[in-house]
């Protein structure tokens, strides 16, 4: 019998609570996943704050590698050049999660590939971030023996700027959380009784929500009580959210939620009359599909990842046509029997799948060889 691969999943950018959006999500779902399967005995890199947290994913600390207490800003140094002498050859595959991996490391390399946003869009990162990060992310790049990208729109910018690495990269799509799908709908009290349509993310430029709060101001002038309901994280950087928006949030034709948990989350999708996804850019844009699992009606920009993610069951238009925006989500708090969503042709996909692809990948790229 074969034993399972020796794999190490980079999570130092998990925090105690295990518990964020984007990439720590990305990272603890496929956690979950990978140590779920009989071919892979899952190690994990952890600050000390979450060391505890992610041992309950792995069954005990023997299989957590702890990072020294050192400043937060630091870590990114410390596991691109000092972390390969930490593990030596303990590890067949160590697998980077966020934009690194180790210099010099003896494993079978593999770097999860989110988007090129730090290279196409570095005005939208602080200037240390985009100093410090950039050139350490493409050297990772080019290290890696296995490249995982979670679209073929970011398969495409990946080529763009480091087309020797294209013959190397996978596309493994990601999935709705486990989490997500399963929580309990937890009810938003300003909500019961009012139409709403829903954007998720944060309020950086790319997410283009002034274009939607441009687009609700000219809705409410029909629907007076409906409610433009925005779900993200606590910024994190320059934000954006245009000239319409104290006026709605000022009238109550605004609502503003930060770390909201799942079971609220799953509430406003599932009780939503319309999600507006009308971002610039996305490596894959998870609440598309989040949006799609969860059985809410979808309208999306041109981007190319969110047209990949959600096809013909979504209403793609124009980033910057605010009365096209307008329109559709007049359209969609018509009579819900007038726009239902379309109905899944495909089985949902889990993180076991996602977990299953990754591991087909690396081992294509010859894993053991």
């Amino acid at each position: 019998m074969t034993p399972p691969v020796r794999w190490l999943l980079m999570a130092g950018h998990v925090p105690a609570s295990g518990l964020l959006g984007g990439i720590v999500r990305y990272t603890v779902e496929l956690a979950h996943a990978l140590e779920r399967r009989d071919d892979v005995e899952l190690h994990l890199l952890a600050s000390p704050a979450a060391a505890e947290t992610l041992a309950g994913i792995v069954g005990g600390q023997e299989r957590v590698v702890r990072l020294p207490a050192v400043p937060g800003g630091t870590v990114p140094a410390l596991e691109r050049w000092a972390l390969a002498q930490r593990l030596g050859d303990r590890f067949d595959v160590v697998h980077g999660t966020k934009h690194l991996l180790p210099r010099g490391v003896a494993a079978h390399t593999v770097l999860t590939v989110h988007d090129m946003l730090l290279l196409d869009r570095p005005e939208d990162f602080a200037a240390p971030k985009r100093a410090l990060l950039r050139g350490p992310y493409r050297a990772s790049l080019r290290q890696a023996r296995t490249l995982v990208c979670v679209s073929a729109a970011t398969r495409d910018r990946l080529a763009a700027w480091e087309p020797r690495a294209a013959a190397r990269a996978a596309v493994v799509p990601l999935a709705t959380s486990t989490r997500l799908r399963e929580a309990t709908p937890v009810p938003v009290g300003a909500l019961d009784g009012r139409p709403f349509g829903l954007v998720v993310g944060d309020g950086s430029p790319r997410k283009n929500v002034p274009v939607v709060t441009a687009a609700w101001a000219r809705v409410v002038r029909q629907h007076p009580d409906a409610v433009l309901v925005h779900v993200g994280p606590p910024e994190w950087g320059a934000a954006a959210y245009g000239p319409d928006h104290p006026a709605l949030l000022a009238s109550g034709n605004l609502l503003q939620l930060t770390g909201v948990d799942d079971g609220t989350l799953r509430w406003c999708y599932e009780h939503a009359a319309v999600v507006l996804a009308p971002s610039l850019a996305e490596g894959f844009g998870l609440p598309a599909a989040e949006a799609l699992d969860l059985g809410a009606p979808l309208v999306t920009s041109h981007d190319p990842a969110l047209c990949e993610v959600s096809g013909d069951r979504a209403e793609h238009l124009a980033a910057d046509d605010v009365q096209g925006w307008a329109d559709a989500v007049l359209r969609h708090l018509a009579p819900r029997g007038q726009s239902a969503a379309p109905a899944r042709a495909t089985p949902l996909r889990t993180w076991d799948d996602v977990a299953a692809d990754t591991v087909r990948a690396v081992r294509g790229d010859g894993l053991g060889t």
